[in-house]
């Protein structure tokens, strides 16, 4: 895609996902994918949810709760600066199974 500043992974060679996460300056992503919206939001980057004609209840109610702790913030056709502590899921998600274990 010469010239027009963008990126296109063609699937030849590794995947630079997580890469491309670890370099960009802001996120946008989506409404219809949490993963792609919890990857982001790891990062502690500024996430903007592109909204979509059609969304569900679920997925709303996940943006609410990142709009609400700051973590994203949906698209207005500009990109912002914010900062937060990144989304830690996994040791979230550890620490209460441990809890429900006793160990």
């Amino acid at each position: 895609m010469a010239g027009t500043g963008a990126y296109l992974w063609t699937g030849q060679g590794p995947n630079p996902y997580f890469g491309l996460l670890g370099l960009a300056d802001a996120i946008l992503v989506t409404a219809d994918s949490t993963n792609m919206i919890t990857e982001a939001a790891a990062t502690g980057k500024p996430v903007h949810i592109l909204p979509l004609l059609r969304g569900s209840m679920k997925f709303g109610r996940f943006h609410e709760a990142l709009v609400d702790r700051g973590i994203a913030r949906p698209f207005t056709g500009r990109l912002e600066k914010w900062a937060y502590p990144p989304l830690v899921e996994t040791e979230r998600a550890a620490a209460f199974i441990r809890s429900r274990l006793d160990l």
